[in-house]
């Protein structure tokens, strides 16, 4: 139980990623990302300016909570170059620079390997000031969040819609839901699922201040990149479950709606929200008993001995405030008490303290139940007596 807490600690962490890179367009599996989540707390700079993150095998293991070695054999694939599936070394992206406007393809990971269960992932060298020593426009995400989506979509909507939601609450300083819309060709480049395919017709697009989407969607069918063309697949496949697995997995609340154009549907407006942080329950106070029992002899030694008193400390679990209260309760109760232990233990057990005592008032003089008459004029009557 300790370890597996200590498991949790350590996926618990935070990262900073840029904003420029999680809204640069392009493409790349949910391992890729993962594992550049994970790389954040592991990561120096070579002498050629690339940044280079070392994760060990056992690191990986908690992480991804595996015990089988097939995440060692997933993440030897993604290493090679070789192999026909998908590997790190496609995830690539499409960013404006900022200098002279123009788009820039950037390959995010140049070398990479697995070898005596450590994995070492070696960055593009064009990308470090995107990726360490962030002062500002970035975002703070969640390693646990990031760590627990399946779909690389659910993914990539959550460092998008955590982006625009920090930033957003920090300019207007305004707490709540915030709105956000997306055109939905630009929501498919930034999930990855269309891209430029090299087309320089679609990148001098692209490069525009206000880019003609519509003119881009032309564009990229032509190049024969129709998946989730039709906005219900879309939605269906891609929206509906990333809303799914961001509301019951990670600190986000989030909806959307389509933006329609007459029947056809042009755009997403999402309706994002933070899920309110549940406190962390304070640790229980440590109680000395001997320094409690000292108190309480010295508080209670009157009325009893010492070994009634340790009784009265169990009974209250050593809660010297509610052994206190008890004790205050019974010395101002309104009649004798005959056993003090059992009140005590019994108040303590019940909280009687918590009840105002009734207040001490004398008993009605009184013989076989008669009241005494108090309406007697005794002078009078002991004149009527002499007189006779």
């Amino acid at each position: 139980m300790k370890e597996e807490k200590r498991d949790q600690l350590i996926t618990r962490q935070s990262y900073k990623k840029s904003n420029e890179l999680i809204n640069a367009m392009g493409k790349g599996t949910a391992l890729s990302q993962k594992l550049f989540a994970i790389g954040m707390q592991h990561i120096k700079i070579d002498e050629t300016n690339n940044v280079v993150a070392t994760i060990y095998g056992t690191d990986l293991r908690k992480m991804f909570k595996s015990t089988s070695g097939s995440l060692y054999e997933h993440i030897e694939a993604l290493c090679d170059r070789q192999v026909k599936g998908a590997t790190i070394f496609d995830w690539n992206l499409l960013m404006k620079d900022k200098a002279n406007g123009k788009i820039e393809a950037h390959q995010v990971v140049t070398d990479a390997s697995f070898k005596n269960g450590t994995l070492t992932l070696r960055y593009n060298n064009s990308l470090t000031d995107k990726i360490v020593n962030l002062q500002k426009d970035y975002t703070v995400l969640s390693l646990s969040d990031t760590l627990s989506l399946k779909s690389v979509y659910s993914l990539r909507l959550y460092e998008m819609l955590k982006s625009a939601f920090d930033y957003k609450k920090a300019i207007e300083k305004v707490d709540g839901e915030q709105v956000f819309d997306y055109n939905l060709t630009e929501l498919k480049l930034e999930l990855g699922i269309i891209n430029s395919g090299g087309d320089n017709k679609i990148k001098a697009e692209l490069e525009k201040d206000y880019p003609d989407y519509e003119k881009i969607d032309e564009l990229v069918e032509k190049t024969g990149q129709t998946k989730y063309k039709e906005y219900k697949i879309f939605n269906r496949n891609v929206l509906s479950k990333a809303k799914e697995e961001l509301n019951k997995k990670t600190s986000l609340i989030v909806d959307y709606e389509p933006i329609k154009s007459g029947r056809k549907t042009v755009g997403i407006r999402f309706f994002v929200d933070k899920k309110d942080v549940i406190p962390s329950v304070k640790k229980e106070k440590q109680i000395n008993k001997d320094d409690v029992l000292d108190d309480l002899i010295d508080l209670m030694h009157d009325y009893f001995k010492v070994k009634e008193i340790k009784e009265i400390a169990e009974c209250a679990d050593y809660d010297i405030d509610k052994i206190k209260q008890a004790y205050d309760y019974m010395q101002s109760y309104n009649t004798t008490v005959d056993v003090p232990i059992a009140f005590m233990k019994d108040c303590i057990k019940n909280e009687y303290y918590n009840n105002k005592a009734k207040p001490i008032t004398p008993k009605k003089n009184s013989f076989n139940n008669f009241e005494q008459r108090t309406d007697i004029n005794f002078e009078e009557l002991e004149k009527q007596l002499l007189d006779n």
